[in-house]
C-alpha cells in the first residue's frame, strides 16, 4: 500500500464506490478546538504582512519558544513545518546509517535515504504494547549506525518514552546523533517534565518541534529544530532562506498569551481520552493502545480486512486514519484522533453498529 498522510477521506470514497455529503475526519491529528481565538479575532491584523519581505530567520517563531521554553535564540532553527526540517537534517549531518524506532512517521525513512542513508529499523511490538526498547536492545541496534530517529510520543503508537532514557542514551553515545521528534509532546498533560526541550542541551541530540498540530494551524506550517548552538548553525548554513511566512512569523507574537487555551485543550484532550479508552476496550473486535497524545492506535480483528471497517464508517460519514502503510502494522491497524465527546460518541457509535451482515448479507 502506498504510504499517504491523513485528511484523505475522499480517496478512499473513490474507492469504494462511495458518495458521502460530510466527512467527520478522524484521520488528522489537530487539535479539535481549532485555532486559539486570538487569532481568529486579530485575523485581519495579518493583511499588512503580504506587502513585506518577512525576517528572514524567523524571528517570531524564535521568540515564541525563547519565552514559551526558555531557549536561547542560538538554539533555535524555525522551519515551514517540522517536515521541511526533517529533511535538512540527514542532508546537514551527511548519515550513513540511520536506526529508525518503529512503527513511526514514514518522512523518517525517506528523507534519511534521500541524504544517502542506509536505513535499520527498531521494531516496538503490539505484545508489549509498543513500549520503548530496553537500552541493551538499543546498543545492539547502534553498532554501526550514526543516528537514531524517535517520536516523542511516537506517531502512530502513542507511546510517550522516558526523557531520562534518551538522555542517558545521548551521554552513553556522544559520537552518535538523536534526533527526538516532539511534534506532539504540548497535548501531553505534565509535558514540562517529559518533553526533551526543557532539558539541558547535548551537543548529540536535535529536538524536532511542530507548532501547526498543537495550535491547529497546519495550513501556516511552523516548526522548529532544537540543538547546541554549534549544530543549528550548521543547519542554519544549509537551509533555504524566507521559509517562513511573514503571516506565519507574525502569529508566534501571539501564542505565547494563550495559556488558557492550552490548558483547556490539554484538560479536554485528556477527557476524551478517557472516554473513547472506556468504550473501545467493550466493543468487540477492535483493540486499542495506551496513549499519551491526542491519537489512540487501534488494531481490527473481527474480520480479516479493515476495508470493511473503514467502510463502514464512511458510510455513516466518519473517517479514521488506515496505518497498513506503516511499517509493523500491516495487519489491520488504524488510527483515531481525539475530537470532542460528542464527536467520539458519534465514532462510538458507527463502531458499535457494525455487522458482518455488511459483508455477508
Amino acid at each position: 500500500m502506498q504510504y499517504q498522510h491523513g485528511g484523505s477521506p475522499q480517496s478512499d470514497l473513490a474507492r469504494f464506490g462511495l458518495k458521502t455529503p460530510a466527512i467527520l475526519d478522524f484521520s488528522v491529528n489537530l487539535n479539535f478546538l481549532g485555532p486559539p481565538p486570538i487569532i481568529k479575532q486579530r485575523w485581519m491584523e495579518f493583511f499588512d504582512c503580504i506587502v513585506d519581505y518577512p525576517d528572514m530567520g524567523g524571528r517570531g517563531v524564535k521568540e515564541y519558544y525563547e519565552k514559551k521554553f526558555r531557549i536561547a535564540q542560538k538554539n533555535i532553527l524555525p522551519g515551514n513545518g517540522s517536515t521541511e526540517l526533517i529533511y535538512l537534517v540527514p542532508r546537514v549531518l551527511g548519515l550513513k546509517k540511520a536506526v529508525i524506532i518503529t512503527p513511526s512517521y514514514h518522512d523518517y525513512a525517506r528523507a534519511s535515504k534521500q541524504a544517502g542513508a542506509q536505513i535499520s529499523y527498531l521494531p516496538l511490538t503490539p505484545d508489549h504494547n509498543f513500549s520503548f526498547p530496553e537500552q541493551d536492545k538499543i546498543t545492539v541496534a547502534l553498532q554501526g549506525s550514526d543516528a537514531l530517529w524517535c517520536g516523542h510520543p511516537n506517531n502512530p503508537t502513542g507511546n510517550l518514552f522516558s526523557r531520562q532514557a534518551i538522555l542517558d542514551l545521548a551521554d552513553k553515545f556522544p559520537q552518535k546523533w538523536f534526533i527526538i521528534d516532539e511534534a506532539f509532546i504540548q497535548f501531553v498533560g505534565n509535558y514540562s517534565e517529559t518533553s526533551l526541550l526543557s532539558s539541558e542541551i547535548r551537543p548529540n541530540l536535535l529536538i524536532l518541534n511542530s507548532l501547526t498540530k498543537f495550535y491547529a494551524m497546519a495550513g501556516i506550517r511552523l516548526g522548529s529544530v532544537i540543538g547546541h548552538e554549534d549544530i543549528i548553525t550548521r543547519l542554519k548554513q544549509m537551509k533555504e532562506p524566507w521559509s517562513i511566512n511573514g503571516i506565519a512569523d507574525r502569529l508566534c507574537y501571539l501564542l505565547p498569551n494563550c495559556s488558557q487555551y492550552e490548558d483547556e485543550t490539554r484538560e479536554l484532550i485528556n477527557q476524551a481520552r478517557a472516554q473513547l479508552e472506556t468504550h473501545l476496550e467493550k466493543i468487540e473486535g477492535i483493540r486499542f493502545f495506551p496513549s499519551s497524545a491526542n491519537f489512540i492506535l487501534c488494531q481490527w480483528n473481527r474480520t480479516d480486512n479493515l476495508d470493511h471497517l473503514l467502510r463502514h464508517l464512511l458510510i455513516n460519514g466518519l473517517y479514521v486514519r488506515d496505518c497498513r502503510n506503516f511499517t509493523g502494522l500491516e495487519n489491520n491497524f488504524f488510527r483515531i484522533c481525539i475530537r470532542s465527546i460528542k464527536d467520539n460518541n458519534l465514532l462510538i457509535n458507527a463502531l458499535e453498529s457494525f455487522s458482518m451482515k455488511e459483508i455477508f448479507p
